[in-house]
């Protein structure tokens, strides 16, 4: 639910928002000016005395690496200086430095590869800024190069740690944040201030508004100063005595139409005697795709280009009786229509038509696939049935004492048996999905692991088949769904793929990455779709090669199934296919 926030909170919050926004401009440059000419002022000193202390380092103490000599001198100067001074040959070894006991020096890690040292040894300043993990805390670095006539024997490094320029900036940032907080609450105070003087003559407008809104506009606002609050108010009241004076003409208008419009779902309709719409209600215009403010005016042909309904508004134009007519439209819109027309008279006389338009698409289609669900049962129970009742009157005749060929015969029964058994299954799983009553247990599966354990089922008819099947789904791929009902599609699917698959074919099944959800693939090298059966594929009974699939024992139900299923999950399936080079089923599941 959407919070309310009122008028004066929204202007408090302005003033605060402005100053909050200001005050963080002014801190920002603020704190890096102070820090940027801090850093300056630290580095030029530095250097100075850098280029004071290499006076006093001999070039020959540097060649000579005299390690005594070196250690006293920076030990002397470090306390002077306030700086941690480092020797370095041109090498990158250390020969002294100031906080280094002279034994630890050998074990120090050669510096060669600092950035301050290399600038140096090219013959320029080396500066730069680091964390220091051994005393916690940043570290200005600058280096010298030490040089013997135009040679450069080594490196003279002073490191002086930021704490103090940091503790400034951080007084400096305590200072700012307290002038932000008497701001801001400076602003709250006069924010009040203005927003109550604002909001005041508001309120009085809003009460009077309310009866606008009720049909009261006998109501009038008045006390309310002289200025754009007041120009507001004095047309409010303008629009008040307008809307008062031209409701009589408006109900007038709206007597006609209001009992059609109010009480109709349905597409409606309105033309004058010459067949030009007057008036359509929304679902007229989200049946045809129109606009009303477009079509009004115009000739129903031009605004809808369709002959037949024009026929039966013609009709009842030139009659005056009202018509009905069932339509099948292929254009503007490929559906099925029950349009009843009715004629509308003044004095007598035909002025118009009133056509009412139901879409009973959906109900024509239902009955179609009611009509083609129940020739599909029986057709695929007849066969099975006849089947069996044939073997049977052979047994009952004098075939069940022949014991060579009565097994064979019971094989066969029970073959069509197990037939019918899984048609019937499939057709409650399937009515059970359709009914959307089905609750998924949702769980986090590895998808891997579910499709070893599907291949492991169709083991034998791999090997029957010399079929290969590759698992190629990645290890950690997750997915959050119900195991028993994404299991069942994987059967499926898996099942599809061995079955028309050419003998020593190959399925192979993995996965991609498509707008941050997962597709799973179940790719095989079999006998392919024909292009015109594709967009059929996934419906109830649908087969390509019907003779062959009943062969093979499938119901023709398994790939509506799967949609169904897929579809329970928030996901979409689908086919990409060429006959005679095998077939790609995917399915497109949301990530975890």
């Amino acid at each position: 639910m959407a919070i309310k926030i009122s008028f004066k909170s929204k202007l408090i919050l302005s003033y605060a928002f402005v100053i909050s926004v200001s005050f963080g401009f002014m801190a920002f440059f603020l704190d890096k000016n102070l820090e940027e000419n801090s850093l300056h002022n630290i580095q030029a000193s530095l250097v100075a005395q850098a280029n004071l202390i290499e006076n006093q380092i001999t070039a020959e103490s540097i060649k000579k690496e005299d390690f005594a000599s070196l250690d006293i001198l920076v030990k002397l100067l470090g306390p002077k200086t306030k700086c941690r001074i480092t020797v370095i040959n041109k090498k990158g070894a250390v020969l002294s430095d100031s906080e280094k006991p002279k034994q630890e020096i050998l074990s120090m890690e050669n510096h060669i590869n600092r950035q301050e040292v290399r600038i140096a040894l090219t013959g320029d300043i080396g500066i730069d800024t680091r964390y220091s993990p051994t005393l916690k805390i940043d570290m200005l670095y600058v280096a010298i190069p030490l040089k013997d006539k135009s040679e450069i024997t080594g490196v003279l490094r002073l490191a002086l740690p930021l704490e103090s320029v940091q503790k400034t900036l951080l007084a400096i940032r305590k200072i700012v944040f307290i002038g932000l907080i008497f701001a801001l609450g400076l602003a709250f105070l006069l924010g009040s201030v203005v927003a109550g003087n604002v909001i005041r003559p508001i309120n009085r407008m809003t009460q009077i508004s309310r009866k606008f809104s009720e049909g009261d506009f006998s109501r009038r606002i008045i006390q309310i100063p002289k200025d754009e609050i007041g120009e507001l108010a004095d047309t409010l009241n303008k629009m008040a005595q307008d809307i008062e004076d031209k409701i009589k003409e408006v109900k007038t208008q709206n007597q006609k139409l209001a009992a059609i419009f109010n009480s109709m779902i349905e597409g409606v309709i309105v033309v004058d005697k010459k067949g030009r719409v007057i008036s359509i209600n929304p679902t007229t215009e989200k049946i045809f795709g129109v606009s009303k403010k477009d079509v009004e005016g115009k000739v129903f042909l031009e605004v809808i280009r369709n002959n037949d309904i024009p026929e039966v508004i013609n009709a009842v134009l030139r009659k005056g009786q009202g018509a009905s007519a069932e339509l099948a439209l292929m254009y503007p819109v490929n559906k099925i229509f029950e349009v009843n027309a009715t004629p509308i008279f003044d004095d007598n006389e035909v002025t118009g038509c009133l056509v009412v338009i139901h879409d009973i698409t959906e109900i024509r289609k239902l009955e179609t696939i009611r009509s083609d669900f129940i020739a599909n049962v029986s057709h695929e129970l007849k066969t099975p049935l006849t089947s069996i009742k044939g073997f049977i009157e052979t047994l009952l005749e004098g075939a069940l004492d022949d014991k060579e060929n009565s097994r064979d015969f019971l094989a066969i029964i029970q073959e069509h048996a197990e037939r019918l058994n899984n048609l019937v299954n499939d057709l409650l799983s399937l009515s059970h999905l359709e009914s959307k009553e089905i609750t998924l247990e949702k769980k986090d599966i590895s998808l891997r692991q579910l499709a070893e354990g599907v291949i492991l089922g169709f083991k034998s008819q791999l090997r029957k088949k010399g079929v290969e099947i590759k698992d190629e789904l990645p290890a950690s791929l997750l997915i959050k769904a119900d195991k028993n009902r994404i299991e069942q599609v994987f059967t499926n699917l898996i099942d599809n793929a061995v079955k028309f698959n050419k003998e020593k074919g190959l399925v192979r099944i993995y996965s991609q990455d498509v707008d941050g959800k997962i597709k799973i693939v179940v790719e095989d090298s079999g006998i392919g779709i024909p292009e015109k059966d594709i967009s059929r594929i996934f419906e109830r009974f649908y087969r390509v090669d019907k003779a062959r699939s009943r062969e093979l024992g499938g119901t023709g139900l398994g790939l509506s199934i799967v949609k169904h299923i897929v579809e329970l999950h928030n996901g979409s399936v689908g086919v990409e296919s060429s006959e005679g080079f095998g077939s790609k089923f995917w399915i497109v599941l949301p990530r975890p």
